[in-house]
């Protein structure tokens, strides 16, 4: 009898982490819906779209180590690069893994590819590959980003 209620116990646990893991790898199209939100304001330079993307209180670290806090600095800080350096420029997104850590917040990771950045010189500079880390919180069943982080690859070594 003690024999059967271990198997079951093991069972059960095996199952709970296959159930776990199935559902961190399940499509989630609210994800999908704020990658393309986001992308689609990005495409046409709309900072306050984008900046409504974020909690009031997010943090964005930018890819060159910046730090952003708060949705009108964000808002802000999109507004002043597309009226610069990423006038005209077009992102790419790809999503990775997402992993939810409680029902209503979950991190997600992936790349990114921005073309048509022009340098301080107004040249067109070379197309910018990253990777992203996002903690996303869902409100009023939209997902909506905390925190953001664009990585951009380390510099090989010399």
């Amino acid at each position: 009898m003690r024999t059967a209620r271990i198997v079951v116990a093991v069972s059960a646990a095996v199952l709970a982490v296959g159930l776990a893991s199935a559902g961190a790898q399940t499509k989630d199209p609210a994800v999908d819906k704020l990658v393309a939100d986001w992308s689609a304001a990005f495409a046409s330079a709309d900072a306050k779209t984008l900046a409504s993307l974020y909690t009031e209180n997010a943090i964005r670290i930018t890819p060159e180590g910046g730090r952003v806090v708060g949705r009108d600095a964000i808002g802000k800080e999109f507004a002043t690069n597309f009226a610069g350096p990423w006038k005209g420029a077009t992102i790419k997104i790809s999503i990775g893994a997402v992993q939810p850590v409680a029902p209503d917040i979950a991190v997600g990771e992936g790349t990114y590819e921005v073309a048509g950045v022009k340098g301080p010189d107004g040249k067109p500079l070379p197309p910018i590959k990253g990777s992203y880390v996002n903690t996303m919180v869902k409100k009023n069943g939209a997902w909506v980003l905390a925190s953001n982080a664009a990585v951009l690859p380390a510099a090989p070594p010399k």
